[in-house]
């Protein structure tokens, strides 16, 4: 059984983990309303809707599961779907039934294992960047250091919350590097079944590829821009919000003129407002809102993808399947919490970092073509790394023995 927060990271990490294996027919994934509405029949496993604690209890009552994954345990709370007490009732009910408890983590490490001890000193603030937007007041500063302890409150104490639970983990852990906190309760995974066999053919036999065909596809090739809403709040910031519409239609305009559709997905607020500035026949490729089904087709299917953050799932994607895509920004964790690109770099890039484009420059596809050719050497050793991890199978049989 998955629970999960209303982040479509968390609900990427689970098809990450069940996509092509027998192992979906075996779960139940219990969605908050938002993501219920829309993929209630689309998922390939069993869904259940829940907005309650008593929700969550009364399903587990029903399926009675062996292992119950919180994707993610960290920020379910912040998420406003459980409580934090309710998040450690639940862990507590779940250990007296001997039922096997794991969960995600975002953050790679970094907060997990804190405990509230940890929290009152300044080495715990370092974590953060307070200073994220230049020229911004002191007054900003300190509101942004008291947010920032709060978080890290929450963290603690879900922290301790988690303590004895098992931390699931889609990257692939460098020998190099140090280990994650209480890395003996770490699991690592990778799911062959991701690699679409159009490529190359080499889908393992007897698993079904997370995107088998073309159908549904533009019929012109199609750059996808994904942009989140934090992301998006960043930007104009970090810009003025006229001067961020302003490249944001540029590279509309660049993307039409090389003979491709631009794909948009952003946030309402973006989209509204950049709809007037393209020409009419494009606007129907800006969306504020997508199904996971939907979504990752329209990841799959793209000749490039355009990132304003080098920490979301979906690049994990292109990644294994060696399909190129670019960054304009690291985004808000990279850029908010201080140890979070190195450890990105680490464990989930495995000391590579994707190609980053600034801004400001046109778009062009001679440019693009010989950063994708490089791309795909680069990402080669990466997936090759990536096989030697367990297979989702073997990660349920251990957590089972």
């Amino acid at each position: 059984m998955f629970l999960l927060n209303n982040d479509y990271g968390e609900l990427g990490l689970t098809m990450y983990f069940l996509q092509g294996r027998e192992l979906v027919d075996m779960s139940t994934v219990l969605l908050p309303p938002r993501l219920f509405a829309s993929n209630r029949d689309t998922l390939p496993c069993a869904t259940q809707q829940y907005e309650s604690i008593e929700d969550v209890i009364h399903r587990v009552d029903e399926v009675q599961p062996d292992i119950f994954f919180l994707f993610s345990g960290y920020i379910l709370p912040n998420h406003e779907l459980l409580s934090l007490d309710a998040m450690a009732g639940l862990v507590e009910l779940l250990f007296e039934r001997n039922i096997k408890v794991v969960t995600s983590d975002p953050f790679f490490g970094i907060f997990s294992r804190m405990g509230p001890a940890n929290i009152n000193g300044p080495e715990s603030l370092r974590l953060f960047e307070t200073d994220l937007i230049p020229g911004y007041t002191w007054e900003y500063r300190i509101n942004a250091t008291l947010g920032n302890l709060h978080i890290l409150e929450q963290f603690a104490i879900a922290s301790h919350i988690l303590k004895d639970t098992v931390h699931l983990y889609y990257c692939c852990p460098d020998p190099q590097d140090e280990p994650f906190e209480g890395s003996e309760h770490n699991a690592w995974f990778f799911n062959p079944s991701l690699i679409s066999g159009e490529k190359d053919g080499s889908t393992d036999p007897g698993t079904t590829p997370l995107h088998a065909n073309g159908a549904g596809a533009p019929e012109r090739p199609h750059w996808l821009f994904i942009l989140g809403s934090v992301d998006y709040e960043l930007q104009t910031q970090l810009f003025s919000e006229a001067e961020f519409l302003d490249i944001l239609e540029r590279q509309v305009h660049e993307t039409l003129g090389q003979g491709r559709r631009c794909i948009f997905i952003a946030p309402n607020e973006c989209v509204q407002k950049l709809r007037g500035r393209i020409p009419v026949s494009a606007r129907k490729d800006l969306l504020n809102f997508c199904a996971y089904e939907k979504f990752t087709s329209l990841l799959l299917d793209a000749e490039y993808v355009f990132y304003w953050n080098l920490a979301s799932y979906s690049t994990f994607l292109r990644v294994i399947n060696r399909s190129p895509m670019f960054m304009f920004d690291g985004g808000h964790l990279v850029r908010h919490v201080k140890p979070m690109a190195a450890r990105m770099g680490h464990a989930y890039y495995q000391n590579w970092t994707p190609p980053f484009l600034d801004p400001y420059e046109p778009l062009d596809n001679n440019v693009l073509a010989e950063l994708a050719r490089e791309y795909r050497e680069d990402t080669h050793r990466i997936v090759r790394n990536l096989e030697a991890l367990p297979l989702p199978e073997q990660v349920i049989d251990d957590l089972l023995a």
